[in-house]
């Protein structure tokens, strides 16, 4: 692997052969969870360790800056070295949060089974295509507020998805990394962590929003019982019949777990009991999939009162969603990871600095004629 780097103190740091493609092994399969061995001076294989790993990478991080262990005693030395040298280790390490955050996308179950994703760095164009006459849900999104618009896409229609930028604070991580204080596979990870949990937040939101345009016809409200069982019934056929298409239903657990109030009905198997007490909630109902969506907190909940308003997604509400070979998440990633130094001294009164990893991205949501929706009591 020949790598371009943007400064001579880069080349010089991997001038030796084999050392980038060495560092590039070891930092990408520790931050996937993934062995890496090498040779000892016997020729014998053995496993290097986790903490070794992210010594290497820290050797290689202080290398770069031209810091020795002593020199980490002095803050002054080591902000200089950081202010010298920040932009050659945010470039090592955008690469290892590029791969990390696509994986995290793709290792998804719910995004694998219901989202197209297209991405700039695998040269894919923001164009989208619509097979049918289908509805293109637009999220205008503000805070953990969700507003959106439909609009009609005719048979044959190409569209692109709208993408902005999203950005990710790691405070004093790096920092932490070169002094020996905090993994390097830590950091990577939960930014990553982020990334996914914000795309998704996004996707289910506007999903629910969406919901507020559809027709009466593809609404019910009420307790799931014996008594609304037919209702219910009639719903998911609705659905079914307006799409031409076999149904899937959603929901956070707390909402599937209401699907058991129908349990009196003769419809559940053992089988199904079993399900129920083992997880809370069925795994099908009457052969319709039931697939459970991650419930959120809102951003800055206050976590020693949590309640319902405290709550991204509804717990009272269970989608009806057409299954479509077309995936009705159509998801484009523009890339690339970068990262920034956040300027505010005022506020950094230990000296350290923070940093911001930023990302480009967006999503838009395509159904059929309608879905629906089953408000919960």
């Amino acid at each position: 692997m020949i790598k371009n780097f943007s400064t001579m103190n880069l080349r010089n740091v991997f001038a030796e052969d084999n050392k980038y493609e060495n560092f590039r092994r070891v930092a990408s399969n520790l931050v996937r969870g993934i062995d890496t061995y090498e040779l000892d001076e016997n020729g014998n294989e053995r496993r290097v360790s986790t903490a070794d790993a992210n010594k290497a990478i820290r050797k290689v991080f202080m290398q770069i800056c031209g810091l020795t262990e002593d020199d980490l005693r002095s803050q002054k030395k080591l902000r200089r070295a950081r202010r010298a040298h920040e932009t050659e280790i945010f470039e090592i390490i955008e690469e290892d949060l590029d791969f990390v955050i696509n994986e995290g996308f793709q290792a998804n179950e719910w995004f694998n089974a219901f989202a197209e994703m297209k991405s700039h760095a695998l040269g894919d164009a923001n164009v989208f295509y619509s097979d049918e006459r289908q509805y293109l849900i637009v999220g205008d999104t503000s805070g953990d507020h969700h507003d959106v618009t439909m609009q009609q896409l005719g048979k044959g229609q190409e569209f692109s998805v709208r993408c902005t930028n999203h950005a990710v604070k790691i405070g004093k991580d790096i920092d932490l990394i070169i002094l020996g204080r905090y993994d390097y596979s830590k950091m990577v990870n939960k930014v990553a962590e982020a990334y996914v949990k914000d795309i998704q937040n996004g996707i289910f939101a506007d999903v629910y929003a969406a919901s507020a345009k559809l027709p009466a016809s593809m609404k019910d409200t009420g307790a799931l019982s014996a008594q609304t069982k037919q209702d219910f019934d009639d719903l998911i056929a609705n659905v079914e019949m307006v799409n031409d298409s076999a149904v899937v239903i959603m929901g956070t657990k707390n909402a599937l777990r209401k699907i058991t109030g129908l349990a009196d009905v003769d419809w559940a198997t053992n089988e199904q009991k079993a399900s129920i007490v083992a997880t809370g909630r069925l795994g099908a109902y009457e052969g319709t999939t039931l697939i459970e969506v991650p419930q959120r907190l809102k951003i800055g909940a206050d976590l020693s009162t949590i309640d319902q308003n405290d709550m991204l997604l509804p717990n009272d509400k269970l989608l009806i969603i057409p299954v479509r070979d077309d995936k009705f998440v159509k998801f484009y990633d523009e890339g690339e990871t970068e990262i920034y130094e956040i300027t505010e001294k005022a506020a950094l009164k230990d000296d350290f600095q923070t940093y911001e990893v930023q990302r480009a991205y967006g999503h838009e949501i395509v159904l059929g004629q309608y879905f629906g929706e089953w408000t919960l009591e």
